[in-house]
């Protein structure tokens, strides 16, 4: 629990990714409207390769500090290397192991202690949807932790229209 915290509070405090990308290729906004994070990820790519990375946007820490490692696994990967991550930090976080997992992830690898708290798993996970998508694109998109369906029923419930 405390290599947790520690690396929540290293990363959300002082990221070095925490940036605009000038001339981005790729970028991608992400949405939890549950609790208010909103991310934007951006990337330049040169080839296949990732040469500069960053996000910005209103977070919690979790959100913050996941978003800190993922940029620090992509810069240099590769888009087939960073389309690997994503898949392994999705599997670790929604509950498979494999000693593979934590050597491809590094320090992300703590992160698994979330698997504890559920309503944190999208909150962590938001920074690698948004780079999925992203990497997908190419062009801006959205993408959001929530369906869109439940969201109106949500509002509807809510007095919203």
């Amino acid at each position: 629990m405390q290599l947790y915290q520690d690396l929540i509070l290293k990363h959300a405090k002082n990221s070095p990714f925490e940036r605009l990308v000038l001339a981005a290729t790729h970028s991608a906004t992400g949405a939890n409207p549950l609790c208010g994070d909103a991310i934007e990820i951006a990337l330049r790519i040169d080839g296949d390769v990732i040469v500069e990375v960053g996000f910005q946007g209103e977070m919690s820490a979790i959100t913050r500090a996941s978003a800190s490692l993922m940029c620090g696994m992509m810069a240099g990967a590769t888009v087939w290397e960073a389309q690997t991550r994503i898949e392994v930090a999705f599997a670790l976080l929604t509950g498979v192991d494999s000693l593979e997992f934590d050597i491809t992830l590094g320090e992300f690898a703590a992160m698994r202690i979330l698997r504890s708290y559920p309503n944190r798993i999208k909150t962590a996970t938001l920074p690698w949807a948004a780079l999925r998508q992203a990497l997908l694109g190419g062009a801006k998109a959205i993408v959001t932790t929530e369906p869109f369906s439940r969201l109106v029923q949500e509002n509807r419930a809510n007095g919203h229209k």
